[in-house]
């Protein structure tokens, strides 16, 4: 009987673990897919990039709504939903630079408290939403919400900054381009010891208030 207990114990804590997965590689990828995402916004552009963002949040919603299978989600929720919300996060920092440039600073700072005060009401409105329709129709619900995002989107149409660089200095920097431009950024001991302090530092973000929930 004690085996039976143990073996039923563990098999629930693997069950836990995997279905916890799908939400950690969700998180995760909106930070993980932001060297793709610029390179989107540079090509395409903020509004485009944002566009097909909220496009893949619709779709990775509404199908993570009708799964029956976990393995799926990793498919429709961690990667579909996840990647698309990490192409309408960046361009919305990165439009900014395109509309703002003495008051950056404070723009920047507006847009991240208006994402704080989403997050502080979001957690409790999902919550009520799966008390009253069950996750399924919260995830469509959630798919609703991000069409207003996509309408959102097409309003970006920052003006052209009018203090444009020399054609002498755009053609330097032309030559890089492709993964040699992203890998160029590495050269600058400053940038590279606060990327490690920030990929070290993220491993405790997380872990008190998950661990106050469980």
């Amino acid at each position: 009987m004690f085996d039976c207990q143990r073996y039923f114990c563990l098999l629930k804590a693997v069950l836990l673990l995997f279905s916890a997965f799908v939400g950690s590689i969700c998180l995760g990828m909106v930070w993980f897919a932001s060297p793709l995402a610029g390179y989107l916004c540079d090509r395409f552009g903020c509004r485009i990039s944002c566009f097909l963002g909220s496009m893949l949040c619709i779709v990775g919603l509404v199908s993570s709504s009708f799964v029956q299978s976990l393995t799926v989600m990793y498919f429709t929720y961690s990667a579909l939903y996840g990647l698309g919300t990490c192409f309408i996060y960046n361009p919305c920092f990165l439009v900014l630079a395109k509309y703002f440039t003495e008051k950056l600073s404070v723009a920047t700072g507006v847009v991240s408290l208006g994402a704080s005060i989403g997050i502080l009401y979001t957690g409790p409105l999902l919550q009520a939403f799966l008390d009253c329709f069950e996750w399924r129709n919260t995830f469509r619900i959630m798919a609703a919400t991000f069409v207003f995002v996509c309408i959102l989107s097409l309003s970006f149409n920052p003006v052209e900054n009018l203090n444009t660089e020399k054609d002498g200095n755009e053609e330097v920097r032309d030559e890089k381009r492709g993964i040699s431009l992203y890998c160029s950024v590495w050269s600058f001991p400053a940038y590279t010891v606060i990327v490690a302090s920030l990929t070290f530092a993220s491993f405790g973000w997380y872990i008190p208030y998950i661990n106050l929930v469980c």
